[in-house]
């Protein structure tokens, strides 16, 4: 059996490397595909709210410190995003792969609103008109996220994910 400290643990080093690995392809790769939400995500519909939460203020301020922006913007969107997740995800039945893609939709789309909402309070405007690129990043991050965990729950049947 795996422990989930290996798991995320590894996860971190995952998204921090393909984070880079695609920034260094195309930038707006980046806006698209955010591996740092998937990690999330992932850690609370797997683990439980307590890990979403730990796992969305470690990814965000890992996720701050390598774009320049404001410290703590995305830890706090992606802290309230996987608590939010691994509570709701106990109490819905998201068993089936298309409820699951939609729950993380939601779950996605929340996460980048609270970041918008700081990010245009920090900075005074809005990042929705000049990269409409974030528009989609709710469709990849629920559609990728679902599959990671289909496949982790193929690994290991004895995992507790729903």
């Amino acid at each position: 059996m795996v422990r989930k400290g290996y798991v995320l643990g590894l996860g971190i080093i995952v998204a921090v490397v393909l984070y880079a690995l695609l920034g260094q392809l195309e930038p707006t790769l980046i806006i698209l595909i955010n591996t740092f939400s998937i990690l999330v995500l992932f850690a609370a519909v797997a683990y439980g709210e307590l890990e979403g939460a730990i796992m969305g203020t470690c990814a965000g301020l890992i996720q701050d410190a390598m774009s320049y922006g404001v410290f703590g913007l995305a830890g706090l969107s992606q802290t309230l995003a996987g608590f939010l997740a691994g509570w709701l995800s106990h109490k819905l039945d998201i068993n089936n792969f298309y409820r699951r893609s939609v729950f993380l939709f939601f779950l996605s789309l929340l996460q980048l609103v609270i970041w918008v909402f700081f990010y245009s309070i920090v900075f005074k405007k809005s990042l929705l008109y000049s990269h409409p690129a974030f528009y989609l990043q709710p469709v990849f991050t629920a559609i990728l996220t679902s599959s990671l965990i289909s496949l982790f729950k193929k690994m290991s049947p004895a995992a507790r994910i729903k």
